[in-house]
Order: C-alpha cells, then structure tokens, then sequence
C-alpha cells in the first residue's frame, strides 16, 4: 500500500528518548506504492494486497463486534493505524498512495473521527455503502491516495479524487491497480481464475523490492472469511485465519515476523492503539503542580518555534535529539496550534517523576509522557498513542 508515503507514525528524533507518534495521514510521494486487486467470478470474490514500506513491525489484529459495529481485522504497522482490513460482512479496503490530486474535503463536521478506514470497515457492508459512506465523510486522504473496497458479490469500487470531486471507478470484474500495475494488468488480461493460489501468484509476481520492499501480502476471502496472510511475502510462509474464529477469541493482535511462534502462544490482547477511541479512556485528573504543567507546555511551544534550551532536558536526552531541532519543529507545526494540555496520569519512582498528558492541537490529539528526573529534567518524552481530527491534512514530507 505505501512507499514514499505513509501513514506515519513517525520518530521526530531517531535517537532513543524523543518519540512521538505523526503524521497520521499519507505523506506525499512520487512513486505510488504496494499493488491491490480484486479476483472475482460467478462463485468466488477474494481481494489482495502487497503493502510495501520500509517498516518491518508489521502487525494484524482483530477487533470484535460491538454496538453498531460489526466485527473486523486489521493489518498494518506498529502505530495501530489500520492501513486495510476485512470485515464479517464481507468488505474488505486497502489504500494505494503516491497520487496528487486538487482536494478539499469539506466542513470538519462531515469527517470521520480517527481512521477512515477504522470507520469504514466497522460500519459498512457493501461497496454501495462503501461509496455513500465516503460522499458523506470525505476524507483528506484523498488528496494523495486511492482506494480500493470490494464486497462478497464480487463488485469493487476505486474511490479518490480529481479535479477537486470525489472520483469513483465501479466494477464488477476482476481489476487492481497499485506499484506492480504493468505486471498486474499483464496477468489480469489472460483472466486468471479467482483462487487463492491464482492471487498469491499473482501478488509475488508484484513484489516490490529495495529499500520499501513488500512486508506483507494478504488474500481475503470476502465469502468465506478466510485470510490468507504472508508475513515475509512469500507463499511458503502462508498463515490461514478464519474471521469468525479468530474473533471468538476476543480483541487480539499478532506481530507478522513473530506469528508463527506467536500462533502457539496465549493470543496477545489489544494494544491502547488498537482500541477504538482510546483515548477518551483518559480523562482528567487532579494536577496537583500545574507550574511542571506550564514549564512542559512552554517545552512543547519552544520546540513548534525551533527554540528548544539545553537546560530543559537531561545531558543524555539533549545529546540525542540536539541535532535533530529542525525535524521536530517542522513535524510539529503540522499539528497547528497547541490549544490545551491536561494531565491524565501521574506516577512517582525513585525521584522521577512519570506524567501522562493529552495534550489537544489545532489539527491533533497526542497522548504524550514526560519522564522527568531528580532536578525536573526532562529525561524521556514518548507519545503513547495520537489521532487526526476529523477532515484535518497533516500534510506530507
């Protein structure tokens, strides 16, 4: 799906100690990334995707049914953003970026909260759905991505824009497009058959290689249920899930290049990211030194205006992320505004002090901590978590 875009959860600083989750959006790209199709015929509706980046923490979860939500899977990265998905409907998505397109889209009432693709699997059954779905909540993905939904009937739709209007392309036949479309459109013309093995052939056929090599490919079976996944690409690696029984299970997660160890394991449970709305898990709490609050603050704004002091942060900390001021400003000032901060969490060892902070911008909400040493340094500062606001464009690189 990604190349030189991504959703990113992106290190502002790649020493240790200065993480924060970013761009939770795509990046814009010259080159477009990873290859998705569908193959149907009378009997048979599966869809497959190569997603090609540079991160090798690739991941699948699933996420049970709940009220007005139907049950679904997840692949993607270690950031919990869903890059594409399955539901028990029978609907499945994935994204194409690497495009650059006039769009605006829309009031920010319109959007969707948090990850489009999140909300669209959950809540919709068929592509027609798929397509009013997006006429209601455009997204500002569109501006640099395409994707691709197919349901169990075998039709599919490519949604994204041109000119400034939502574009759909509606099919009822077996089509694709992506990274490997002179390959892909070569194997589609002598009609292969819709089987999996006909899907994994073609999808090793469309491998991208180098530095944004294919991670992962996976084959939905959009009336089944069943996943055909391939945690390093290829066919010998193959892990069969089916949807309904992974989901008895409950909300879990699996890390693609452990899965075959972590398959004989206890399954693992959802990580905060990977919850829907986690973050209004975190509410106030009684801030007992709202003058470390202020001085955080003023940290944050010092560093949107590329003015971060030394004194601020421990000898170890300030050696790590000094070289990298510039970075942080720019990827910062992507969020907007920093309109408020309120404390969530507060814990105390060994003369540090731990505080957990959402801290709400113009365009973000970061879930964000601050270790903080003897002396009230700042030791460590590490987003645990973050979420786009409705019809915000966080821009690319």
């Amino acid at each position: 799906m990604l190349s030189d875009l991504r959703f990113a959860f992106r290190l502002l600083a790649k020493a240790p100690g200065f993480a924060t989750l970013a761009i939770l959006s795509f990046a814009a790209a010259s080159v477009q990334a990873c290859t998705i199709f569908v193959l149907t015929d009378a009997t048979h509706a599966l869809f497959c995707n190569n997603e090609d980046w540079s991160n090798p923490r690739t991941r699948i979860w699933f996420v049970p049914a709940s009220a007005g939500c139907y049950g679904r899977a997840y692949v993607g990265y270690d950031d919990g953003w869903a890059r594409g998905g399955l539901n028990t409907a029978g609907l499945a998505c994935d994204w194409v970026g690497g495009f650059s397109e006039e769009w605006q889209p829309g009031p920010a009432a319109q959007c969707v909260r948090g990850n489009p693709t999140e909300r669209l699997l959950e809540s919709c059954a068929t592509v027609e759905e798929a397509i009013a779905f997006f006429q209601q909540h455009p997204e500002s993905d569109f501006a640099r991505a395409k994707l691709l939904v197919a349901d169990r009937s075998g039709a599919s739709a490519i949604i994204g824009a041109r000119d400034g209007k939502l574009q759909i392309e509606p099919s009822n036949t077996s089509r694709g497009f992506g990274y490997g479309f002179r390959t892909l459109n070569m194997l589609l013309a002598n009609a292969p058959p819709a089987t999996v093995a006909a899907g994994t052939g073609i999808l090793h056929a469309c491998r991208q290689e180098g530095r944004y090599a294919t991670k992962y490919s996976n084959v939905f079976d959009l009336k089944s249920g069943e996943i055909f996944l391939y945690p390093l690409s290829e066919t010998a690696n193959e892990v069969r899930f089916n949807l309904a029984a992974e989901l008895r299970k409950g909300g879990h997660y699996y890390d693609l290049p452990q899965i075959h160890q972590q398959l004989a394991q206890a399954p693992r449970p959802l990580l905060r990211e990977m919850r829907r709305f986690f973050l209004d898990e975190f509410p106030p709490v009684a801030d007992h030194e709202p003058s470390v609050t202020r001085h955080l603050r003023a940290t944050i704004e010092d560093a949107m205006h590329g003015a971060m002091r030394p004194t601020d942060y421990n000898v170890e900390l300030w050696t790590n992320i000094a070289p990298a001021q510039k970075a942080i400003q720019a990827d910062l000032q992507r969020y907007g505004g920093l309109t408020s901060m309120a404390l969530v969490d507060r814990q105390t060892e060994d003369n540090r002090q731990s505080l957990l902070y959402r801290i709400e911008f113009e365009k973000a909400i970061l879930l964000m901590r601050f270790v903080l040493d003897g002396e009230h340094h700042v030791a460590l500062i590490h987003s645990e978590g973050a979420e786009r606001k409705p019809g915000a464009d966080l821009g690319g690189d």
